[in-house]
């Protein structure tokens, strides 16, 4: 059966990915590359592609110190933005498999993995954003379109860019002189986290769209380690670090992604 799929991000680091993947499966994708908070020029994306019947929806401003710095334009476009796409997409009145790219930060911090029913306690304003909008979806009940809620836990990949935690680990500390004899301090070092490569994630959310998966889905790796931990492994073994300040857990229980046989 012949598919399209429409995708908003498609600049971003997961998006690109997608792009990769899709063209490579010879799969039909349409990109929207206008302002996702304009209501006009989403209807009109998707009424020049009506044969669209899955959605990605990535678009989303991220970085927390950048949602921070905008709160309102990070309110604008995580929630309204969405809200926007959403009823967009129920005005074609067709069934649509719709995926939004939640996040592991509207969980409350918890040192066992945690369920998709665990207790929601966003430990960011970014979190905040994205469970804002996670529950306007939730409310929703159009038979027609089918939601995937896909709470994204840490990513990285060699393009990724700081901001974020790899890359700005990576800048500060690989191929670096005279680091040896140093003691590098790291607010919140001692915060576990649960880490997946973006490619990983990326084919997740491919697989989760074959199925035609409903419901909150946690997407990560099951795999707990602390930002010192990963910084050693993944870019620097050499270094001296201390962790300073408050530390959270963020590990995801992945066993919805085994039941459905995308991870093993």
């Amino acid at each position: 059966m012949n598919t399209k799929i429409g995708i908003t991000g498609g600049s971003g680091l997961i998006g690109k990915i997608l792009i990769k993947i899709l063209k490579k499966k010879k799969i039909k994708f349409t990109c929207y590359k206008k302002d996702i908070r304009d209501d006009k020029s989403i209807k009109e994306w998707l009424f020049k592609n009506k044969d669209i019947d899955k959605i990605y929806h990535l678009a989303a401003i991220v970085p927390t110190n950048l949602v921070n710095k905008n709160r309102n334009k990070s309110i604008a476009v995580n929630l309204k933005g969405t809200i926007a796409l959403y009823n967009a997409v129920k005005s074609l009145n067709k069934n649509i498999w719709f995926f939004f790219a939640s996040t592991s930060h509207i969980y409350r911090s918890k040192n066992t993995p945690l369920k998709e029913n665990d207790k929601i306690k966003p430990i960011s304003f970014y979190g905040e954003t994205k469970l804002m909008a996670e529950n306007f979806l939730q409310k929703e009940n159009n038979k027609k379109i089918k939601i995937c809620i896909g709470r994204i836990f840490s990513i990285f990949h060699n393009n990724q860019k700081k901001p974020f935690f790899y890359p700005s680990m990576v800048s500060k500390f690989k191929n670096k002189k005279n680091i040896y004899n140093k003691v590098f301090i790291l607010k919140g070092g001692l915060s576990v986290r649960d880490f997946s490569s973006a490619d990983d994630v990326a084919n997740i959310i491919i697989k989760l769209s074959k199925k035609k998966a409903k419901g909150v889905i946690n997407i990560g790796s099951g795999v707990k380690i602390t930002l010192l931990d990963f910084i050693k492994k993944y870019i620097n073994n050499d270094i001296k670090i201390k962790s300073i300040g408050k530390c959270n857990t963020l590990t995801a229980n992945i066993s919805k992604l085994k039941k459905l046989s995308i991870l093993k």
